[in-house]
């Protein structure tokens, strides 16, 4: 008697190999720059103030330049032009500008960055800025770069459906929102000040907002930055919406940057004993 052996069998999941799979090393090194002198400082060894140096001169801006290793040469030097061109955007303008320039608009600064993914032919990087403009101002971005061509990555290399996508992400953006609202009411004494910001609490992500994200190999982090006023800061919605690979699957060109991190098809084989 024949009978059906049904099987679940999951192909193995394997990044694509690339050419550039050779380790990528990324290497701080600290630049403080003055209005009279630059002053090199690598490695860095001052831990104590968080590598703030800046911290206590007022007329200084400390850079943490990310250095890269471990690839061709000249591979690695358009990399670190591309990383540099986002540490010189003005947040005022987004236009470039020289140290000098920085010094004049924003005086006292820091600089400095966090890797948060670096594999699979991808570096995913958060830049930094912490700034006193008569009071603290931070800024952050989160830029995911294509290794291999030492470009950034962007939302049509990757995406597609992008009217779903945008709307699954504003989903989770107006359920963050009901938080937040629901904590200033819950404290109203401590939060009184911040009601005003009950307006940008409401969902605002769109198609434009698809170019700031994060990733890993369990999936990515759609990111939304608020304009945060200092004093109500803590209240703000996180602004960051996370989903497995699986969940965007149906969002994700297959044929693009990001087409390895989908998890493969479960293929039912039926055989006949």
């Amino acid at each position: 008697m024949a009978k059906k052996l049904i099987s679940s069998v999951a192909l193995i999941f394997i990044l694509a190999s690339i050419s550039f799979a050779q380790s990528l090393a990324v290497k701080p090194k600290k630049v403080i720059y003055t209005k009279d002198e630059i002053i090199n400082e690598d490695p860095i060894i001052d831990k104590g103030d968080n590598g703030d140096a800046a911290a206590h001169n007022w007329d200084a801006v400390t850079v943490i330049y990310p250095q890269i290793s471990g690839i061709d040469s000249l591979v690695a030097q358009n990399l670190e032009a591309a990383l540099d061109s986002y540490y010189l955007q003005d947040s005022l303008g987004g236009k470039p500008l020289s140290y000098a320039e920085l010094l004049w608009k924003k005086g006292q600064g820091l600089h400095d960055y966090k890797i948060n993914y670096n594999d699979n032919g991808f570096l995913d990087i958060t830049f930094h800025w912490k700034l006193m403009l008569g009071h603290l101002f931070e800024e952050f971005y989160t830029i995911v770069f294509d290794v291999n061509a030492g470009t950034r990555v962007m939302p049509q290399s990757v995406f597609i459906k992008t009217p779903g996508l945008v709307a699954m992400i504003k989903k989770a953006q107006q359920l963050d929102a009901k938080q937040a609202i629901a904590e200033m009411k819950k404290n109203n004494r401590a939060y009184s000040m911040c009601s005003f910001l009950k307006r940008e609490f409401r969902g605002k992500f769109s198609a434009r907002n698809l170019a700031n994200f994060s990733i890993s190999d369990k999936g990515i982090t759609f990111i939304y930055n608020y304009n945060r006023e200092h004093l109500c800061a803590e209240i703000y919605p996180k602004g960051r919406y996370f989903f497995t690979w699986k969940e965007v699957k149906p969002f994700i060109k297959p044929s693009g940057l990001f087409g390895n991190f989908i998890p493969p098809p479960i293929i039912i084989v039926q055989q006949n004993n």
